[in-house]
Protein backbone atom coordinates (compact mmCIF):
# COMPACT_ATOMS: atom_id res chain seq x y z
CA UNK A 1 0.00 0.00 0.00
CA UNK A 2 2.87 2.36 0.74
CA UNK A 3 4.23 1.86 -2.77
CA UNK A 4 0.86 2.78 -4.27
CA UNK A 5 0.68 5.98 -2.21
CA UNK A 6 4.24 6.87 -3.17
CA UNK A 7 3.55 6.26 -6.85
CA UNK A 8 0.35 8.34 -6.70
CA UNK A 9 2.12 11.26 -5.04
CA UNK A 10 4.95 11.15 -7.56
CA UNK A 11 2.48 11.12 -10.47
CA UNK A 12 0.55 14.07 -9.04
CA UNK A 13 3.79 15.95 -8.50
CA UNK A 14 4.84 15.30 -12.09
CA UNK A 15 1.52 16.59 -13.40
CA UNK A 16 1.46 19.72 -11.26
CA UNK A 17 5.12 20.61 -11.78
CA UNK A 18 4.93 20.15 -15.54
CA UNK A 19 3.41 23.15 -17.34
CA UNK A 20 1.79 21.06 -20.04
CA UNK A 21 0.27 18.68 -17.51
CA UNK A 22 -1.11 21.50 -15.38
CA UNK A 23 -2.66 23.23 -18.40
CA UNK A 24 -4.12 19.94 -19.61
CA UNK A 25 -5.61 19.23 -16.19
CA UNK A 26 -7.20 22.69 -16.02
CA UNK A 27 -8.69 22.38 -19.51
CA UNK A 28 -10.09 18.94 -18.67
CA UNK A 29 -11.53 20.37 -15.46
CA UNK A 30 -13.23 23.11 -17.49
CA UNK A 31 -14.72 20.55 -19.86
CA UNK A 32 -15.96 18.54 -16.90
CA UNK A 33 -17.50 21.69 -15.47
CA UNK A 34 -19.41 22.35 -18.68
CA UNK A 35 -20.87 18.85 -18.59
CA UNK A 36 -21.72 19.09 -14.88
CA UNK A 37 -23.54 22.43 -15.11
CA UNK A 38 -20.95 24.40 -13.16
CA UNK A 39 -21.41 28.18 -13.19
CA UNK A 40 -20.06 29.83 -16.31
CA UNK A 41 -17.46 31.86 -14.44
CA UNK A 42 -15.96 28.68 -12.91
CA UNK A 43 -15.60 26.81 -16.17
CA UNK A 44 -14.38 29.94 -17.94
CA UNK A 45 -11.78 30.54 -15.24
CA UNK A 46 -10.48 26.97 -15.43
CA UNK A 47 -10.35 27.06 -19.22
CA UNK A 48 -8.67 30.47 -19.35
CA UNK A 49 -6.09 29.44 -16.76
CA UNK A 50 -5.33 26.22 -18.62
CA UNK A 51 -4.92 27.96 -21.96
CA UNK A 52 -2.84 30.76 -20.42
CA UNK A 53 -0.49 28.19 -18.83
CA UNK A 54 0.04 26.68 -22.27
CA UNK A 55 0.57 30.07 -23.96
CA UNK A 56 3.02 31.26 -21.31
CA UNK A 57 5.03 28.03 -21.49
CA UNK A 58 5.17 28.25 -25.29
CA UNK A 59 6.28 31.87 -25.04
CA UNK A 60 9.05 31.01 -22.58
CA UNK A 61 10.18 28.16 -24.84
CA UNK A 62 10.25 30.44 -27.86
CA UNK A 63 12.13 33.14 -25.93
CA UNK A 64 14.73 30.66 -24.70
CA UNK A 65 15.25 29.30 -28.21
CA UNK A 66 15.99 32.83 -29.50
CA UNK A 67 18.66 33.43 -26.87
CA UNK A 68 22.23 32.52 -27.90
CA UNK A 69 23.61 29.65 -25.86
CA UNK A 70 27.05 31.21 -25.30
CA UNK A 71 28.94 28.21 -26.65
CA UNK A 72 31.70 28.85 -29.20
CA UNK A 73 30.53 28.35 -32.76
CA UNK A 74 26.84 28.53 -31.89
CA UNK A 75 26.19 32.18 -32.75
CA UNK A 76 22.95 32.81 -34.59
Amino acid sequence: MDALIDLTLRALGAVFLNRFGLGFLLVLLALYGVGSDWPGWGTGLCGALGLSVWVVSLWFGWRDSQRPSGLPGSAK
